[in-house]
């Protein structure tokens, strides 16, 4: 009696072969996603850290500069210096010296690039100002701090914002609102997407001080 033979026809090896097809198919493009919303949750987390440095700052006596005003947010230009792309920039010691200005402490490089907007800027009282040389600014009332990136380099930035606007303590009232995330700094690179922040203002559904997805470019 012949041996049954042993083995995997032909048809067999052609399904299985299209099994692993179509779940390379599925895993591999969410594989990519999923590796471009890692590296994108780093402009979150830093915006969160810039706030919260704005905000310490904001709260104190610190003089950012010479006779310069007390109780204010500030600018701080964009940093690190140049155009985001897919890969990450590296941070020069100029950009680590506008960062550290605002006890901002940042380590190797990243993928975004980050900023600080003020509105509201007081008229200081004689012997005082209200502005600090680069790699500061005006100081205000309120604050916007932005942050962009080009992870999938489609040529389209994706903004992230957290916007705070001065407050009237008495009344709870928008005294000076937080000014657009467009206006200065990454907003001034083009190709930003604002879809989700009309303009880069503040949306009417986002909290003070929270941080927002403000393009759809981001969604991966």
């Amino acid at each position: 009696m012949k041996k049954a033979s042993k083995g995997f026809t032909l048809i067999e090896l052609m399904i299985v072969v299209a099994i692993i097809g179509i779940l390379a198919a599925i895993a591999i493009p969410n594989f990519l996603r999923y590796q471009l919303r890692s590296k994108f949750s780093e402009l979150k987390t830093n915006v969160e850290a810039i706030y919260k440095s704005e905000a310490s700052l904001q709260a104190s006596e610190r003089v950012l500069c010479l006779n310069a005003m007390t109780g204010l947010y500030s600018d701080i230009t964009q940093v690190p210096a140049g155009t985001p792309g897919a890969n990450k920039i590296v941070w020069q010691s100029t950009d680590l010296v506008a960062a550290s200005a605002i006890d901002w402490l940042v380590q190797g490089a990243t993928y975004g690039v980050y900023s600080a907007t003020t509105a509201g800027k007081p008229t200081p009282p004689t012997g005082q100002v209200a502005a600090c040389a680069a790699p500061l600014g005006n100081l205000g009332a309120a604050v916007t701090i932005a942050a962009a990136s080009d992870i999938d380099a489609d040529q389209v930035l994706s903004l992230v914002a957290s916007f705070t606007p001065a407050i009237t303590a008495s009344t709870g009232a928008v005294a000076t609102a937080a000014p657009s995330a467009t206006g200065a700094g990454v907003g001034a690179l083009t190709g930003v997407n604002t879809v989700n922040c009309n303009g880069g203002a503040q949306p009417t559904n986002i909290g003070n001080g929270q941080v927002v997805n403000c393009s759809a470019d981001n969604v991966f």
